[in-house]
């Protein structure tokens, strides 16, 4: 008799360190979450490329831009300091010259000469060098 109650309690212990090991298991794969260091890697390697939407009007001899980025946010504190992904400024160029960095998603560059003229927007990183996206339109300022 002590026998059999001694094989029971045994298999009442097993099931039961079972049933916890399960519980911690399952436990463990549902509610696991990534550390703060290894959040940040897995962003870094997975970031998607920036990508840029210009649209513009002339007022007069005024070039009114609206940038639409995403991916990607504005830096002025940054500028000529550590690349990060997904941060920088936007160069603007006129006829192939740079005339400004932008930093933030609205600008107006003034009096533009009259005449026809290609505009280029460029999504350019902390330390100036491109992304690689860039728009180009042109432009005529009517006299």
């Amino acid at each position: 008799m002590k026998a059999k109650r001694f094989l029971f309690r045994l298999l009442l212990l097993i099931a039961f360190a079972a049933c916890v090991e399960t519980l911690l298991y399952v436990n463990k794969d549902s509610s696991e979450t990534a550390s703060p260091v290894e959040a940040v890697e897995e962003i870094g390697s997975h970031q998607q490329p920036p990508t840029l939407d210009v649209k513009y009007t002339l007022k007069e001899d005024d070039l009114h831009l609206q940038l639409a980025v995403n991916h990607f946010s504005f830096s002025l504190e940054n500028m000529g300091k550590e690349n990060r992904p997904g941060e920088g400024h936007v160069h603007l160029y006129l006829d192939g010259k740079k005339v400004a960095k932008v930093f933030e998603p609205t600008y107006v560059l003034k009096d533009i000469a009259a005449g026809k003229h290609e505009v280029m927007v460029e999504l350019a990183h902390n330390n100036h060098d491109s992304y690689g996206v860039s728009q180009r339109f042109h432009i005529e300022v009517k006299p």
